[in-house]
């Protein structure tokens, strides 16, 4: 459209004789610049969007530009706007964008969601780590030293059988917790966690040989494997003390 200057090409759009961005091409006035979405100057021509929700048709988004003319001398002689509707593509990108919102509140959801799960599962195997370690601690003070004293006392042959079968049944038991906790302490084997136990209570070489039926050579060769395990074999560190600390 090529304006006129009485403002008649305006009625279509805003139902009123009103400056729209050929006028403001030509003359600035900020206060209908404002009544536009956006606009822009690019020297001599004016870039705006404009939303009309009162247009016949419904609601509509229209993208303009208004360019100065000028003779041949230079002077102005008027200026020329070109509209193109762009409600598909604002609605188009209006869509998205709530699409974008919904997708990026779902994934903070879940991140939520999978942070709170894997605090859940932390603390189950808190727990399970708890139970076992229990177990294995309600077994050495109350089962472990009766079996002690049944060893040390005058027993018969079919007796001393009885007890030993006694031991290994226990010991088939608390496997699978010897297990996980021989992974969680650095790979010590079953028997390699006993002797670091009775050595964290403070049992001498002699006393964990007599526990466990074994040589007190037997015990220095699983202490010597369990100070390499634990990086202090060639330290002067206390046994009893470092594991009272990690195990």
């Amino acid at each position: 459209m090529i304006g006129k200057g009485d403002y008649e090409y305006a009625m279509p759009f805003y139902g009123e004789r009103r400056p729209i961005l050929i006028d403001l091409a030509l003359k600035p006035d900020s206060r209908y610049e404002g009544t536009y979405v956006s606009t822009e100057r690019q020297g001599t021509v004016l870039v705006g969007e404009a939303y009309m929700p009162a247009l016949k048709g419904g609601q509509r988004y229209f993208h303009g530009t208004a360019s100065i003319l000028r003779d041949s001398s230079g002077n102005v002689v008027g200026a020329i706007e070109s509209i193109r509707d762009i409600t598909e593509r604002r609605r188009m990108e209006e869509a998205l964008r709530k699409r974008e919102e919904e997708l990026e509140h779902k994934s903070r959801n879940l991140e939520e969601m999978n942070t709170a799960l894997r605090v859940l599962l932390k603390h189950r195997e808190e727990d399970k780590s708890e139970l076992e370690e229990r177990i294995l601690s309600n077994v050495k003070k109350l089962v472990v030293p009766y079996l002690e004293k049944l060893r040390k006392s005058r027993l018969s042959p079919e007796q001393a059988s009885y007890v030993e079968i006694l031991d290994d049944h226990l010991q088939d038991i608390l496997s699978p917790f010897l297990r996980n906790l021989g992974t969680r302490h650095l790979n010590l084997t079953p028997k390699e966690i006993q002797v670091a136990s009775l050595i964290r209570e403070g049992r001498t070489s002699k006393e964990i040989a007599d526990v466990l039926g074994v040589s007190a050579r037997a015990v220095d060769f699983h202490q010597d494997n369990i100070r390499i395990k634990l990086g202090i074999k060639n330290k002067k560190a206390n046994l009893r003390s470092f594991l009272l600390s990690t195990f």
